[in-house]
Parts: C-alpha cells; sequence; structure tokens
C-alpha cells in the first residue's frame, strides 16, 4: 500500500467526539454536527467572569440585594430555613468528620507473613465498615439538620430572611455560572451538519437567544457525547478529513 493511500491521523481530532443530531422544534427541525470540545478553560473563565458581575449586582448598597432582602420576607418560613442549611451543611458534614472518622486503613503486615488473600480479606472488611461509618454520618447530619431547622423556624422572618440572603445570592451567582459556562461550550461545540469544521453560532448571543426547549437538546446531546468519569467513552468519533459519516 502506498503511503498516500493510507489514512492520514489527524493528531488535533484526538479526544474529540462527535454525532450529526436533528434538532426538532415544533413542526420544524434542523440538522447539526455537535462534538466535545475538550478543554474548557475559555468556557470556565467566561462563567466566572459572568458570575463576579452578578455578584456585583447584590453588593450591600444596590438595589438588587435590597429587592432580593424584601422578596425573601414574603417567602414561607420553611423555604428559608432551607436555604440557610444549604449554605451551612458544608461546615457541618466537616464538624462531623473528626467525630465520626473513617477506620483506618489496614496496611499488610508482610512481616507477619499475612497473604495476599488474607489481606484481601481484612481490606474488605475494612471497606465494609468504612460504608457502614458513612451511612451513620448521614443519620447524624439528618439529626443535626434537624435541630438547626428547628432553631431556624423559632426566629423572627426578618431575621430568618437575613441569614437567607446570601444563600440565595450564591445560588444566583452559581446559576449565572453554570448557565455560561454552557452557552460558551455550545458556542464551540455546534457544528454545521455540511462542514464540521464551521461553527453554526458566530456569537454567543445567538445561543443566549436560543429557545429552552432548543437549548435543552443541545445540552443534552453534548453531555452524552462526554464520557463519564471512569466511564466508557462514547461510540460515536469525530469526522476525519476524509469522511462525514455520523452516527
Amino acid at each position: 500500500m502506498l503511503e498516500s493511500d493510507a489514512k492520514r491521523l489527524d493528531l488535533s481530532q484526538m479526544g474529540v467526539w462527535g454525532k450529526q443530531l436533528r434538532v426538532e422544534f415544533g413542526d420544524r427541525y434542523e440538522e447539526v454536527w455537535i462534538q466535545t470540545i475538550g478543554d474548557r478553560t475559555e468556557a470556565f473563565e467566561r462563567g466566572h467572569e459572568a458570575m463576579q458581575r452578578k455578584l456585583l449586582k447584590f453588593r450591600a448598597d444596590g438595589e438588587r440585594r435590597r429587592a432580593l432582602a424584601e422578596a425573601l420576607l414574603l417567602a414561607p418560613p420553611s423555604d428559608l430555613a432551607e436555604f440557610v442549611i444549604e449554605g451551612e451543611r458544608a461546615e457541618m458534614q466537616s464538624r462531623l468528620r473528626p467525630k465520626m472518622p473513617d477506620p483506618v486503613e489496614p496496611r499488610r503486615d508482610t512481616a507477619a507473613g499475612e497473604t495476599s488473600e488474607q489481606f484481601a480479606h481484612r481490606m474488605a472488611a475494612h471497606e465494609d465498615q468504612c460504608r457502614w461509618r458513612a451511612v451513620e454520618r448521614a443519620a447524624r447530619l439528618e439529626e443535626v439538620e434537624k435541630a438547626r431547622r428547628e432553631e431556624l423556624l423559632a426566629l423572627p422572618q426578618e431575621e430568618l430572611a437575613e441569614l437567607a440572603l446570601p444563600r440565595r445570592i450564591d445560588i444566583e451567582c452559581w446559576n449565572t455560572f453554570a448557565r455560561t459556562c454552557d452557552d460558551w461550550v455550545l458556542l464551540r461545540a455546534v457544528r454545521r451538519a455540511d462542514d464540521h469544521e464551521k461553527p453554526y453560532f458566530e456569537k454567543l448571543p445567538q445561543v443566549q437567544e436560543l429557545h429552552p426547549a432548543v437549548k435543552e437538546q443541545l445540552r443534552r446531546a453534548y453531555r452524552e457525547l462526554e464520557p463519564a468519569q471512569g466511564g466508557t467513552l462514547p461510540k460515536s468519533s469525530a469526522p476525519t478529513q476524509d469522511s462525514d459519516s455520523t452516527t
């Protein structure tokens, strides 16, 4: 076989997976190619920028913060209590772990002649103990949260709303981060069906202005392409230089 007849390997496409997608909306549809983008640094950076801009809108002397605080005064106390607990949960967990730590991981005692099978048996028992300890911590966390919830619900609405405000702002900012990251990923990932080298969208506002139903189809397709942590790789593959086959 001549070297010119061999299929060339495009290293820039290694680790990229894509597929043809039929996006439907009502009685209309559009064919696009969607592929993984690999490095998400740009999307994360844009997400953080958007989150910081959102956070500035909630500065202490800003109208946005006052408006949100007033809205929380009208919210059900149970919802406000959950906001506070969500914000405190990580600290609760960090306080519980030292009090209920995992059992010490065993080490193989080769000096005493412990075999690999004997050590594997001890290791399996240790893993069982760790699982039980995790269950115990979860149960204890529920008790702590229940007590905190009762304490919060006994507070005046104004005080409870003030405690819930930071968590509510946090949610707003992180939602902005996630939404912006998703939009930037789709901007780079969605390509034209007839030419996979050409992006379908030219500017971010085109992605931002998509109908939610259309955007969700694109987001779901992209998530299906990305290999799960520790899972298998997608079956679909990126286009080669001499083929535009689809999956």
